[in-house]
């Protein structure tokens, strides 16, 4: 019977659920962050299972690899603490690069407010929008980079700000 090996590469418990082909009801396994569980099933158990959660970011061990879930598998051989060490990284650049983007989203969508504002009341707007964004550590002790950034918002017919950033 072969062994199916899933790895949490993620810095959270997490629950693995599923279903067998012949047994509608869910089971259940939790993964505690950065580790794996051994089931041993056979063959098209595993095969279902792999199909259940492949649609959302189930990956192969060895194809960790951008936009994945924080799950991967092998079957039949453990997987390398290496490959679970590089799963939870990206995953956390993976969050890092969705951050990024969202700040983004909000400088545009700033500006395109402030553009609507300033056409309601007949002006319009002349140079470009600059959103700083700054995060403040809560925790004096915390050892982490904390995020400061500045986003320009180009407009059309406006040269952006040539020179030294601020500090």
């Amino acid at each position: 019977m072969p062994s199916f090996y899933i790895a949490n590469c993620t810095k959270q418990e997490r629950m693995f659920c599923y279903s067998l082909p012949e047994n509608p009801r869910p089971f259940v396994q939790m993964i505690r962050a950065g580790a794996q569980i051994k089931i041993d099933m056979p063959q098209d158990h595993i095969d279902s299972i792999i199909g259940q959660h492949e649609l959302y970011g189930f990956v192969d061990a060895r194809k960790v690899t951008k936009k994945f879930s924080g799950y991967c598998y092998s079957i039949n051989k453990p997987i390398a603490l290496e490959t679970i060490e590089a799963g939870i990284a990206q995953i956390e650049q993976d969050a890092d690069d969705r951050a990024a983007d969202m700040r983004e989203i909000g400088a545009i969508v700033t500006d395109n407010i402030i553009a609507q504002k300033a056409q309601e009341m007949g002006m319009t707007q002349k140079g470009l929008t600059e959103v700083e964004i700054t995060e403040q550590s809560s925790n004096p002790t915390e050892q982490r980079p904390l995020i400061s950034e500045t986003i320009e918002v180009p407009r059309e017919g406006i040269a952006p700000k040539r020179g030294r950033p601020r500090k």
